[in-house]
């Protein structure tokens, strides 16, 4: 569907809705008149269980009640009373009296009472001793987006969070916890936990999220051993109320655009001229012609043949996306249950690109008798994604190469498709038949089941035992064929296309983790204010993998997609199996005397399959402790401290993920001559080391914990030490071995930093308005290293993980005469060109004149939330940004001509002898032949400032009146508007400095853009 065919109807919903807002205030404002009336209602906790013995006072006359078992209560006030509901452990809350004669009220959890979810528990947050960052759902859900992950970015102090990609269904999300903790295959990705069980954030719908806790040091993820040295996120689904039964629907329309996208010279006059200049200084043949450029510069302005065509315009769009999530829970005091259905349907910003998801969750637990529980969690994630046969950034490369001369399709209205504007000029592919023709098509299925029972053995033991198995299953289908496309001027044939396999292949790929663990649970509180808890448990899992993989080329009919109408002539088959497993025992024991003196030790023993018998076992311990200040009897006059608390922790982690069994002495098959043929044998090819060990990253970290006010003002302060030892390397042998070097534990890595966040929340009159602002900030250091490794981003004891290295940029060449002083440069430059620093001062720029350079990492994150109340309406700003991070760009996103891409619009202040830029070099072509004073040395002019601070979610809300509701039988009903990705506040021109990266590939600046999103939606419940 197109964006104008929506625009009608989606204007018209938001009159109707603006209009609606406005009567509903005028049915609830009613008049104002009546001095006095009795005020009852119903008070709830936010699960909808009702709070009986809840205080309630009219602070204006003293007067007080409470409510009854039931939660209901009644008093008598005026309009403009103010009634404060209060009750143990819970946020006080004041509401002031209108016309409404009925007022039901919601109490959430005190900060002080809060709990947070830990490894295999709970605990009460002011009690954690370890460091630990969460997030409720209502908090998670209010971007209109659907990855969790991302859901998260700017949220949370020491978790950066990064957007690979926009492409819908494949955003590639980077996720670090306190830095980078390797810089080997084990990875840096965190562990994640899915009520208790291992899994993955792509498999979550974010409707179904209780709560997210990131567990970031040692004392907190200890209990996760061998695979916690990146930290984990535990994440916790929605179970069922105690009391009825809600049915709510959550609906959004939104429409997606591109958030940064260059801004290339899209006339074609001005795109030739531009080149031939290029090529005319650099002592070229012009590669057009002039009676070339004239037939554009004398066409009409709208002449189909001689366009002026944007080819990013075209192939980006603004489009429609939408999703729907329907949801049912309840229960009563013996059973709660949860089920949710959900789908969500994207169309790509860029052609070619859609994807589709439906998703389910069943929660359940059940009271069999008064001590044994039962209960399961079952979900499914199902994934439809189709992307073009170009795929990732190479797509985007052929979009950026287009040239404005002509358009997608010849100009004739024949529906053939172009491939260049002249026969005799190569360009890449037309973005438009890569976008139509075949594709790669991904279906996936993700199952999770989880079952589980919970048995009281005595009111202060519990034992629980817990079953699971991760489902996963995958089929991949690649569709290329030629596609006869023309050059646009002569309309001759010029290509087939050029796909790149020319056939059909089928890949199928499927995984399963079972898992099973135990654990016997011990809490009680001792007379004296002694409270002790200890928990012991085993856990054991499997992981299975497989797949299997069939071609064929040359189909004679490239519309039959299936393999057996393919020629059986050269097809291709291939499939492998995997698999490891884990063993696992576990403890924690707590103690704390009247929530005072805290303290909490952790451990967990391991034995993987991946490293040889004699070591695979591992011990990783922890500690910590806590003083809260707040409580002792000298702070008992300091009223206005709430919470005032001093904790440090001490661990070992591990990571296991260190490929599957490199410690095994692998042979490959060979064929080798034996008399007249040849025979089959085997051959070892790699050295191995049977000493090899999993990673291991030792943790410190020392906070604290402060609020007063009342909850006024709140802080948490970290500072932190990891240490990873053991990092895989490969051993540095002679060549004369003839074999490959064994994998060895060998190279180490420190990351130092510190985390702060600030909140206030406080109420003027009928506004409710809370603020805070999360800072991070991290330091790594490679700290032992086999061998240096050097190049543009190089592995140096001394110096952050891939840390820059390179020339420094020292301005750009005025005059011969500077050349002719300057240092010898490489390439014969020319005026116009960049000059470089001579750093060792020996008269030659060489690569002996490189140097260190920061901002592979940045100096600091940052991200903050501003919320607003006031009466039904509600508004969300939440922004988030990073500090002195560089990215270095060439390629289609900085040299000029690349493979045809036009230059962006910045060339126009390209340095000329009438314009001496000591900024912008003097306009150069790439091209074919490249340009070496420009393109021949890596420098530090095409090292960009990526520092940004971006509006990533506004929103606006507006909550139905609860008088409103009951008459059109609703119990609750809400309508926002959202904007994602709003303003974006960087230097960084032309390119999106949220998801770059250090691959080779991002230096080319062609990702799939992120998206800007407008939406509207709506939340009710029956």
């Amino acid at each position: 569907m197109k964006l104008n065919q929506l625009k009608k109807p989606f204007l018209g919903i938001l009159v109707l809705v603006s209009l609606f807002c406005f009567n509903a205030n005028a049915l609830v404002d009613g008049d104002t008149s009546v001095l006095q009336s009795d005020i009852s209602g119903t008070v709830t906790d936010d699960s909808g269980m009702p709070l009986p013995g809840v205080t309630v006072l009219n602070t204006q006359t003293n007067d007080g009640v409470a409510t009854d078992f039931d939660g209901k209560y009644t008093i008598s006030a005026s309009q403009g009373d103010v009634l404060q509901f209060s009750y143990v452990g819970m946020q006080t809350k004041e509401i002031t009296v209108g016309s409404d004669t009925t007022i039901d009220v919601v109490l959430t959890i005190s900060q002080l009472d809060e709990i947070v979810v830990i490894g295999y528990g709970k605990q009460k947050k002011i009690n954690l001793t370890g460091s630990v960052a969460n997030i409720d759902d209502e908090e998670l859900t209010k971007r209109p987006i659907n990855n969790v992950a991302n859901m998260l970015q700017g949220k949370l102090t020491g978790v950066r969070i990064n957007q690979g990609s926009g492409q819908p269904g494949k955003e590639n999300t980077y996720i670090r916890i306190r830095g980078t903790g390797t810089f080997s295959g084990a990875g840096s990705n965190p562990l994640v936990i899915i009520d208790g069980i291992a899994g993955s954030l792509d498999n979550i719908d974010p409707e179904n999220v209780e709560s997210i806790s990131v567990l970031k040091d040692a004392a907190s993820a200890s209990i996760y051993g061998a695979r916690a040295a990146n930290g984990v996120i535990v994440v916790t689904t929605k179970t069922g109320n105690k009391e009825g039964i809600d049915i709510s629907y959550h609906g959004n329309v939104a429409y997606h655009s591109a958030a940064v996208l260059p801004d290339f010279v899209n006339n074609s006059v001005e795109y030739m001229e531009m080149w031939n200049t290029a090529h005319s200084r650099q002592g070229i043949p012009n590669l057009f012609s002039q009676s070339q450029i004239d037939s554009y510069r004398n066409a009409g302005p709208n002449d189909p043949q001689y366009p002026n065509f944007n080819w990013l315009d075209h192939s980006i769009r603004t489009v429609p996306v939408h999703r729907h999530n329907l949801s049912v829970s309840g229960g009563n005091e013996k059973t709660h249950f949860y089920a949710n259905l959900g789908y969500w349907d994207q169309e790509g910003t860029v052609i070619g690109h859609n994807y589709k998801r439906y998703t389910g969750q069943l929660n359940l637990d059940t009271k069999i008798t008064d001590k044994l529980t039962f209960g399961t969690n079952i979900s499914m994630a199902i994934g439809d994604r189709k992307e073009p046969w170009l795929t990732d950034s190479d797509f985007l490369l052929i979009v950026y190469g287009a040239q404005p001369m002509y358009s997608p399709y010849l100009a004739d209205g024949s529906g053939r498709y172009s491939h260049n504007a002249w026969p005799e000029f190569w360009v890449n592919r037309n973005p438009e038949f890569v976008a139509n023709e075949g594709g790669n098509f991904f279906e996936s299925k993700n199952i999770r089941v989880n079952a589980f029972l919970k048995y009281d053995i005595l009111p202060e033991l519990t034992w629980e035992i817990k079953g699971s198995i991760d489902y996963s299953d995958s089929f991949n289908k690649f569709v290329n064929y030629p596609i006869e496309a023309y050059s646009f001027a002569t309309g001759e044939y010029y290509s087939d296309g050029w796909p790149v396999f020319n056939g059909v292949r089928n890949r199928f790929e499927k995984s399963q983790l079972p898992t099973f663990y135990t654990t016997l649970n011990y809490s009680k509180e001792f007379s004296g204010g002694h409270n002790v808890s200890a928990l012991v448990g085993y856990n054991q899992e499997e992981f299975h993998w497989r797949y299997l993989e069939g071609s064929r080329r040359a189909f004679n009919f490239p519309q039959l997609t299936e393999i057996n109408a393919g020629n059986s002539d050269g097809q291709g088959l291939g499939g492998t199996a995997t698999e490891w497993a884990i063993q696992s025992y576990f403890g924690r024991l707590t103690y704390n005397y009247k929530e005072r003196y805290l303290f909490e030790a952790n451990a967990r023993y391991d034995g993987t399959s991946r490293i040889f018998k004699d070591n695979r076992w591992g011990f990783f311990p922890s500690v910590s402790a806590g003083w809260r200040v707040s409580n002792e009897a000298f702070m008992q006059d300091v009223d206005w401290v709430d919470n005032l608390k001093l904790r440090a922790s001490w661990g070992e982690l591990g990571n296991q993920n260190i490929g599957n069994y490199p410690y095994q002495d692998v042979l490959s098959t060979v064929a080798y001559p034996l008399g007249s043929g040849l025979d089959q044998g085997v051959v070892q090819n790699r050295l191995t080391d049977k000493t090899l060990e999993w990673e291991k990253t030792t943790s410190t970290d020392i906070g604290v914990d402060l609020s007063f006010g009342n909850g006024l003002f709140s802080m948490v302060f970290d500072w932190y030490k990891k240490e990873t030892t053991g990092i895989l390397r490969r051993a540095e042998i002679p060549a004369s071995v003839g074999l490959s070097a064994p994998t060895i534990n060998f190279a180490s890595m420190e990351n130092k930093g510190i985390e702060l966040l600030l909140g206030h929340k406080n109420k003027v009159g009928e506004l409710s308005y809370a603020v805070d602002f999360n800072f991070s900030k991290n330091k790594n250091e490679v700290t032992k290293v086999s061998a240096p490794s050097y190049g543009r981003n190089s592995t140096v004891e001394g110096h952050p993980i891939g840390e820059y290295y390179m020339i420094e940029w020292d301005g750009i060449f005025q005059s011969q005469a500077e050349i002719n002083s300057a240092p010898t440069h490489p390439g014969n430059p020319q005026p116009g060109d960049l000059r470089f620093r001579d750093a060792n001062g020996d008269g030659v720029i060489n690569g002996d004149d490189r140097v260190f350079v920061d901002g592979v990492q940045p100096d600091f994150t940052y991200g903050g939330n501003i919320n607003l109340q006031w009466r039904n309406w509600d508004m969300s700003v939440f922004f988030q940004g990073v500090e002195g991070q560089k990215y270095y760009l060439t390629w289609w996103a900085f040299w000029p001509f690349t493979q045809g891409t036009a230059p962006t619009t910045d060339w126009r202040n390209a340095w000329t002898p009438q314009n001496p830029s000591q900024t912008m070099p003097a306009l150069w072509t790439f091209s074919t032949y490249g340009y070496t004073p420009m393109s021949g040395t890596e420098n530090t002019y095409y090292l960009q400032d990526a520092s940004y601070m971006r509006i990533k979610n506004l929103q606006i809300g507006y909550n139905l009146p609860k008088e409103v509701c009951e008459k059109i039988k609703l119990k609750d009903a809400r309508i926002y508007f959202s904007g994602d990705n709003l303003f974006t506040f960087t230097k960084m021109k032309h390119v999106d400095p949220e998801r770059l990266g250090t691959e080779w590939w991002s230096t080319r600046g062609s990702v799939y853009p992120q998206t800007k999103i407008l939406s509207m939606g709506v939340k009710l419940k029956l």
